[in-house]
């Protein structure tokens, strides 16, 4: 069994949104765009709600719910296993049922048709509507089969039975994490796995218990504290609190099972005699704790032929990129269903583009799109084949990013990615400078009009960046031309390329070169000119690029041109003035405006 889809009304920042869900599946996607609301609605829906916030006026769609507001999460489930509806007497037999709708998975819609349609599967949907109750000043739940638009406060409705919940087995890993209780008895979790598995040790814990009434060290008996503590007792005897054989003793709990329980505390130990609490270890073994009790939960159902889909929010918090991809693995191999947000390309690398849902909330509609429907094998320009095969984890940051840049070809996003590192080192850039969150699309050689367009149909915001050549005006003509097209485009000045760039922020070092210049020049005349040629010589000398411009961190002329020049790239991308007098710009017939660099330029003969 599975969730397929998932629709939100009126509910947080959503108006109206429908997600259709694959088996296993990631959310990308801006800040805010609504994907921890799309993993706390599956919460909600299905009966995990003490793992979100409670519900409050902020639930609601413009956070100010009038006595007639209400918020609907309307969950489908479909792989069922027939298309029988009387094979599934739980979910579809009786009056109080669901009422079976039918699922097509390749056209992801959905049917309310008596008899299923070519291609559909059975389905049921699940609802959960909230309503505030002004008379009593609380908000008001109801989890109910859905049967088509209606006000289950007022029309009536079919509860959902919670042993139809236990068997979707949704279960949620938030990203609001008690890390220091989750291996230990006090843990709510940990309880629940133990019931699970039918593993409370009672044995060993009447043992403890007998070792801790009579093994234990007895402080009481350690002077001094034994004298103030025989002067506490004959107090207690003289009030008739105590009998006058009793006396006070230390036990490190109450001696019942449970007390008993709760105070272990979890550690690992290193060698025999070298135990660390669990709690002192680093940030990444806490927040894998609560992954280790879903996976607990999540063996034992697949032992006992059980469900379990997992929501997940960021579970690559506090772990090593490495640990990334085996966290991915774990998760879909340990689930029926997954569904993941995260802020790590290295977590989202880990799905192919169409399990990827790309979220977006414009003004209310929320819309999830997959980044791609056919197999990679099935894309026509192998330019952007690369982008899901190659470059695949700096596709999927830049479509998370903030300012994206599309640079001309792969040279160019190397060189940009330099400059933007030196600028981010340096000390002065801060206070001086506006350096924006920039994501660089690498770009195959000659397929920048094909890369934008790719990323575009998600982030239409994004920038190219061409060069001022013959070559550089034949892909403006291009991205004009085609659809989408770019609202603002970026080129270097006259017959410029990205190392004329280079050139132009190294140029102050010229007057006093460093070894890596001194080596890169080899005698020839220190000038502008004679740097571009050199450059340009040296494209793909990626050793070269490298130091050389680490070297130019020393100079504050060359870390100022290149923190002026990124900070320029964001003006024009975030459609602001940019610093540098040299740029210009004009208006193509189309509406995109071209700002052209002509301080960066190529020196002639």
């Amino acid at each position: 069994m599975r969730i397929c889809q998932l629709e939100l009304q009126h509910f947080r920042g959503v108006k109206h949104g429908v997600i259709a869900l694959p088996k296993h599946t990631v959310l990308l996607g801006a800040n805010n765009a609504g994907k921890s609301t799309i993993v706390e609605a599956l919460a909600l829906v299905f009966g995990r709600e003490r793992m979100v916030s409670p519900i409050s006026d902020w639930d609601f769609y413009e956070g100010s719910p009038k006595p007639d507001s209400r918020f609907y999460i309307i969950a489908t489930l479909t792989d069922f296993g027939t298309n029988d509806p009387t094979a599934v007497p739980d979910w579809f037999i009786g009056q109080e049922a669901a009422q079976p709708v039918w699922w097509n998975e390749e056209g992801q819609t959905l049917s309310t048709e008596t008899d299923p349609p070519p291609g559909a599967a059975l389905a049921a949907q699940v609802a959960m509507a909230a309503r505030f109750d002004d008379e009593a000043c609380e908000f008001e739940t109801l989890r109910y089969f859905y049967h088509g638009e209606a006000d289950p406060f007022t029309d009536g409705y079919s509860i959902v039975p919670w042993r139809l919940l236990r068997q979707v087995g949704l279960f949620l890993l938030s990203s609001n994490r008690d890390w220091d209780k989750l291996l230990s008895f006090r843990s709510s979790s940990l309880l629940k796995v133990i019931r699970e598995y039918d593993a409370l040790p009672g044995k060993a814990v009447d043992e403890l218990k007998n070792q801790l009434r009579t093994d234990v060290a007895k402080i009481e008996d350690s002077a001094p504290l034994s004298d103030i503590l025989k002067a506490a007792t004959k107090e207690l005897q003289s009030f008739l609190l105590i009998g006058h054989s009793s006396r006070i003793v230390y036990r490190p709990t109450t001696l019942d099972a449970i007390a008993v329980l709760q105070s272990l505390v979890a550690h690992i130990e290193q060698s025999e005699d070298v135990l660390l609490p669990v709690a002192r270890h680093g940030a990444g073994m806490i927040s894998l704790q609560a992954f280790l009790l879903l996976l607990a939960f999540a063996e034992n159902r697949r032992k006992t032929g059980q469900n379990f889909i997992l929501a997940a929010e960021e579970p690559e918090l506090h772990l090593h990129p490495s640990l990334h991809q085996r966290l991915v693995h774990r998760i879909r191999s340990a689930s029926v269903q997954s569904i993941v947000t995260t802020q790590s390309p290295n977590v989202a690398a880990g799905y192919q583009p169409h399990e990827v849902l790309f979220i977006q909330n414009t003004d209310g509609v929320l819309t999830a799109t997959p980044l791609r429907n056919e197999p990679i094998k099935d894309i026509e320009k192998n330019s952007v084949r690369k982008l899901y095969l190659v470059h695949r984890n700096a596709f999927y940051e830049a479509l998370m990013g903030g300012i994206i840049l599309v640079p001309e070809g792969i040279y160019d996003f190397e060189w940009l990615c330099l400059w933007q590192r030196l600028a981010q080192s340096y000390r002065e850039a801060i206070p001086r400078f506006d350096l924006r969150p920039t994501t660089m699309l690498p770009t195959s050689d000659a397929a920048v009009a094909e890369s934008f367009r790719e990323i575009a149909r998600f982030r239409p915001d994004a920038v190219p960046v061409l060069d001022g050549d013959d070559s550089g005006a034949a892909y403006l003509a291009d991205l004009i031309a085609g659809s989408p097209a770019p609202a603002r485009i970026i080129r270097y000045g006259d017959r410029a390329a990205v190392e004329c760039l280079s050139a132009w922020i190294l140029e102050p070092a010229l007057s006093s070169p460093g070894s890596v210049m001194n080596a890169l020049l080899g005698g020839s005349t220190p000038t502008l000119r004679n740097l571009q040629d050199i450059l340009i010589a040296k494209k793909k000398d990626r050793e070269l690029h490298e130091s050389i411009v680490w070297e130019s961190l020393a100079s504050d002329a060359c870390s100022e041109r290149a923190c002026e020049f990124l900070h320029d790239l964001a003006a024009i991308a975030s459609n602001n003035t940019p610093i540098n007098a040299g740029w210009s710009s004009h208006s193509e017939a189309n509406g995109t405006i071209v700002y052209v660099a002509s301080h960066v330029r190529r020196v002639r003969p």
